[in-house]
């Protein structure tokens, strides 16, 4: 099951229509390029404008970005970006001011960038096709994603919502674990099954990633530490007259479900629930789509070898987004995670 398309009708590229040569992405860039004796730059990079991110972001024309005012005047160019003067509260800015691409180098280089994120690139990979630092890479692909997470956490989940969770060990890629966690004494069996042997972990080390999706493709994630509550997370995830529907097994739940309303059961063993915990919720009440997209969420991780717990919120945003452009042309899916990332990184700075 792919969830109904986070991408708004107006994140899509504008029309095609004539623009001056001097707005091209490519134009925007330093001449770094140049001076290296790189090649001209060619592919998906030379077709998009300054103008489509300007109509994208500022669709009634220019608004500043600090006071959301509209008495705004023309105050010279910055490059090929037009700058603007806000009468109300005298801030200057351009086309990308408070857009993903703001204070950006390489700017010509983005459309090549989210080709790469398209395909599922490593970082590494990315930083060798487009010739610069793995540290760049990262920083551009966490930029991206923290934005799409952060206007996905704005989405919230209503009436007949499924719940599934998935235990995870709590990884420190990229840094070290705090004290009293590390698992260097463990066994390497126990190490290379860390879900199956999970109990043999320190409590700080255990957690679960919690997926809630309702009826209509919504679809929201969290993370729920050792010793955290369940409602917690999922009073971020889903409205408070949800109807949610969650699987009973105390045996491989890594959190209790402790929802203060009702809930309805699935999966359920006679015997050990009383008289009023075995009516049937009915057909309408299952899981199968919200573990169905953990199963696929697990499968999409497996290149990137590992991904700090602290992000797992913003792949699984990541996650959606190529869920949803899978049967979509590379090009064109690369432009549209684009125009979705100006947006959400619009929107983030903004409200």
């Amino acid at each position: 099951m792919l969830p109904v398309s986070l991408l708004r009708a107006d994140s899509e590229s504008p029309i095609a229509c004539l623009r001056p040569a001097e707005e091209k992405l490519a134009a925007l860039a330093l001449s770094i390029g140049a001076e290296r004796g790189e090649p001209p730059a060619s592919g998906p990079r030379q077709e998009l404008y300054v103008g489509e991110i300007r109509d994208a972001l500022m669709p009634h024309g220019p608004v500043c970005p600090r006071c959301r005012s509209l008495r705004v005047v023309r105050y010279g160019k910055r490059g090929a970006a037009q700058r603007y003067k806000c009468k109300d509260c005298s801030f200057h800015f351009t086309d990308l001011t408070g857009s993903v691409l703001h204070r950006i180098r390489r700017r010509d280089l983005w459309l090549d960038f989210c080709l790469c994120m398209v395909k599922g690139l490593s970082v590494r990979e990315t930083a060798r096709k487009l010739h610069f630092s793995k540290n760049t890479a990262f920083a551009w692909r966490h930029r991206v994603i923290s934005a799409l997470s952060s206007a996905d956490s704005e989405a919230i989940c209503e009436g007949i919502v499924e719940v599934a969770q998935w235990p995870v060990i709590r990884s420190f890629k990229g840094s070290q674990p705090p004290e009293g966690m590390s698992v260097d004494n463990l066994a390497p069996a126990i190490r290379r099954n860390k879900v199956v042997y999970r109990h043999f972990y320190p409590a700080g080390r255990q957690a679960a990633l919690v997926v809630a999706v309702d009826r209509s493709g919504r679809a929201r994630a969290g993370v729920v530490l050792h010793g955290g509550r369940l409602r917690d997370a999922l009073s971020a995830m889903m409205s408070e007259k949800a109807d949610p529907c969650a699987f009973r097994d105390h045996a491989s739940l890594p959190a209790r479900m402790d929802w203060p309303g009702r809930v309805n059961w699935i999966g359920r063993r006679r015997g050990r629930m009383n008289t009023a915990d075995r009516l049937d919720p009915g057909p309408l009440y299952h899981v199968r789509n919200a573990r169905r997209m953990l199963y696929d969420f697990r499968i999409w991780l497996r290149p990137f070898r590992g991904v700090a717990t602290k992000y797992l919120v913003r792949y699984f945003s990541w996650h959606l987004r190529m869920a949803i452009l899978a049967h979509t042309r590379a090009g064109v899916a690369a432009t549209l995670l684009l125009f979705e990332a100006l947006k959400a990184y619009s929107l983030t700075r903004t409200g």
